[in-house]
């Protein structure tokens, strides 16, 4: 694997790159316009990227919902960086920051076919698939004390 170095966005510049990176992998392949890959909850949320050779690629956040809840959302590596494990170590950084802030357990909104992704990370279904952005997801949670326990064993 290339030099890849996970970490917190660093500054605007960066965030920007980011958003652009998020937009290459989660939008732009389903036609959408730039500026679809935000939410209002970008200021409130933790940002970490994913940087080769100065260039983001890729990211992934966490938000608060409550004292002992977080959502991971917008998880993106870009095509040319995937299966080299840097997905893999964004959602760990995220999972240990989360252990930091003393959260109980983990949402998400996985696509369907990543699904096995999340599950090698702790994660299970929660209820039925759906169609978001016309894309099948379905909810999926990791309750922390259990992923601690696990990664003792």
């Amino acid at each position: 694997m290339q030099n890849i170095e996970v970490r917190p966005v660093k500054d605007k510049q960066e965030l920007d790159d980011m958003f652009h990176q998020r937009w290459l992998v989660l939008r732009s392949p389903l036609g959408m316009d730039k500026g679809t890959e935000k939410d209002k909850h970008e200021d409130s949320a933790f940002h970490l990227v994913a940087v080769c050779d100065h260039k983001v690629v890729g990211s992934a956040r966490l938000r608060l919902l409550s004292k002992e809840l977080g959502s991971i959302a917008y998880l993106a590596v870009l095509p040319e960086f995937r299966h080299q494990g840097i997905g893999t170590k964004l959602m760990e950084k995220l999972i240990e920051i989360a252990h930091e802030k003393n959260l109980n357990t983990l949402r998400l909104m996985s696509r369907v076919h990543a699904v096995n992704f999340y599950k090698r990370l702790g994660f299970c279904e929660v209820g039925e698939p759906f169609y978001y952005l016309d894309v099948s997801h379905i909810f999926m949670q990791c309750k922390l004390q259990q992923s601690q326990k696990n990664a003792k064993d």
